[in-house]
């Protein structure tokens, strides 16, 4: 089966911190052959001490050119209206600082928005050859004592124990439609165990996520990460180049960690007939995606549109079936349809899932 569309979503178990939450993280815009049409949408800040909400405030927010973002005056699940115009014309993130009360804690949050372009009718061509897509990826791991050199050992689709001071590393081998093939690295250190002390007084606020700043570069290496200059906008990449994505966490307490993905620009092919309206699937959580000891309990829901119009099941199941695909398994799970339970005990650490459309 072909894959029409897909998306991820990755839910985290965490002991008690102080998080905060957007109840949809992205949101795509219908637009013309240019640029976005008049619309909004909105989004939930919700702020957690551990399993326990918390009230917060929303300072300053930054909008890309044509869009503007209002709060109302909850303090407890405050919610921002996202307002888009006819000069919004290029993709980007909203910057949303959190405040949690009562604390000099401030969390950025980022809402990415984006425009489901409408396809302009052209003149008709010879067919083109086939486009150049991913058919697959494979994610393994393996346990290593260095967190700068990719270990040369077995990979195992399987996450195995890391003792304590070793890093974790995670591979992940796209797979295109030419069969050639673009692999990306990631790695954590374990952490460890300290011995059980005695009973203290309240604790220092928890380690959080304060930022992430989200730089890309073009290289003409797909297995070495460039050492050029990183834009905070995306660059032009050649045909048969790499587009590197560098992801920095910086977390309250000032310390960093650096993750990268890599894909390949696939070359040009000869101007075919027009194409439709794009196909895109996204996915939100009607719990969240944060929760604390395995005490989890939320549905997923796949959405699909085209042409910036959400389609209804009966239009969904015209084009394909959505498929779910849990830590980067290539066996589908029993559940298919645009819904997912997701139970206690069914996440250990974290989980990504993803739904795929497939017709």
């Amino acid at each position: 089966m072909a894959v029409k569309a897909q998306a991820q979503q990755t839910l985290v178990d965490m002991t008690d911190a102080y998080s905060v939450i957007l109840t949809s993280e992205a949101y795509t815009f219908p637009g013309t052959t240019a640029a976005a049409k008049a619309g909004t949408c909105t989004t939930q800040v919700l702020a957690y001490r551990g399993k326990e909400q918390v009230a917060c405030s929303i300072g300053a927010m930054t909008c890309p050119t044509g869009v503007s973002a209002s709060k109302d005056s909850n303090a407890t699940s405050p919610t921002i209206t996202v307002t888009a115009t006819t000069s919004f014309t290029t993709p980007g993130q909203i910057s949303i600082p959190v405040s949690i009360t009562g604390t000099d804690i401030v969390i950025n949050k980022k809402f990415s928005i984006s425009i489901a372009f409408t396809g302009a009718t052209g003149n008709t061509g010879a067919t083109g050859a086939t486009g150049k897509g991913i058919t697959s990826t494979a994610i393994t791991y393996q346990a290593s004592s260095s967190g700068t050199t990719i270990p040369t050992g077995t990979w195992s689709t399987s996450i195995p124990t890391v003792a304590a001071g070793q890093y974790l590393w995670t591979k992940t081998v796209f797979t295109y439609s030419d069969s050639t093939t673009a692999t990306a690295y990631s790695v954590g250190m374990m952490g460890a165990t300290g011995p059980t002390g005695a009973t203290g007084g309240t604790g220092a606020t928890g380690k959080g996520i304060s930022s992430t700043a989200v730089t890309y570069q073009a290289s003409s290496s797909g297995t070495t990460a460039p050492t050029g200059t990183w834009s905070s906008s995306i660059p032009s990449v050649s045909a048969s180049q790499y587009l590197w994505t560098r992801t920095i966490i910086t977390y309250s307490d000032s310390t960093t960690s650096t993750a990268y993905s890599v894909g390949m620009m696939g070359a040009t092919g000869p101007t075919g007939e027009a194409g439709a309206d794009a196909i895109v699937l996204s996915i939100t959580s009607s719990n969240g995606l944060i929760f604390k000891n395995t005490d989890i309990s939320t549905t997923l829901t796949a959405h699909v549109y085209r042409g910036g119009v959400e389609l209804t099941a009966t239009q969904i199941a015209a084009i394909g079936t959505i498929k779910w695909y849990k830590d980067g398994s290539t066996t589908a799970l029993a559940t298919t349809g645009a819904t997912l339970t997701i139970s206690s005990g069914d996440v250990t650490n974290k989980a990504d899932y993803v739904a795929t459309l497939e017709g």
